[in-house]
């Protein structure tokens, strides 16, 4: 949960204080997507009040300070490294959230995976006596991807609902290795 800071000089009215105008709201927070906190919050107190016997777990995750990652140990990172929420792993996840104006069916989740690819070190000179593993990684994560949009291709909701886009996956990062730009030994860490 964060709520974009602000700067009360280019405010028009006080954004420290909920001003109702007819049936606008204006304040720090009255638009910034947090309607599915209280959304969870009042469930949750539902749930507890009514004593509500479920057959299965239901957990509430709030993300904090999702934009400032220079706060350790704050966020979603922190509580899967620590092991505390490793049961929702296999789901079912449901995830609330007020920013988008028609149904989805996944807004912006993230799956971290490691490849790595190694290859054999040889002189750019001569590239038939070695490996590339830029290569190697390229054409795993392309055979990755096919069988990912086999698997998990569009919806038929995605036409009747609008959806915007479809499940995707593609690699965010790529490390190699720190020899020469003549030596071509590299390894590939995409997601």
């Amino acid at each position: 949960m964060d709520v974009v800071p602000a700067n009360p000089e280019g405010w028009q009215r006080d954004p420290f204080t909920l001003t109702v105008e007819g049936d606008k709201l204006y304040g720090r927070g009255t638009t910034d997507c947090l309607g599915h906190v209280a959304l969870m919050t009042e469930l949750f107190k539902e749930l507890a009040k009514r004593q509500v016997r479920l057959e299965t777990k239901a957990v509430c995750v709030l993300i904090a300070s999702e934009e400032n990652s220079e706060i350790p140990g704050v966020g979603v990172e922190a509580l899967m490294e620590s092991g505390k929420i490793d049961f929702i792993k296999n789901g079912p996840v449901i995830w609330v959230d007020g920013s988008d104006s028609q149904p989805c069916i996944g807004t912006a989740g993230v799956i971290t995976w490691t490849l790595k690819a190694t290859g054999k070190l040889f002189h750019s000179g001569l590239p038939n006596l070695g490996i590339n593993g830029i290569e190697l990684g390229m054409d795993a994560v392309t055979k990755l991807q096919e069988r990912f949009y086999d698997d998990f291709g569009p919806a038929k909701e995605e036409k009747v609902y609008n959806f915007l886009c479809p499940s995707t996956m593609k690699p965010m990062k790529v490390e190699s290795s720190t020899n020469g730009l003549n030596q071509m030994w590299v390894l590939i860490w995409p997601g």
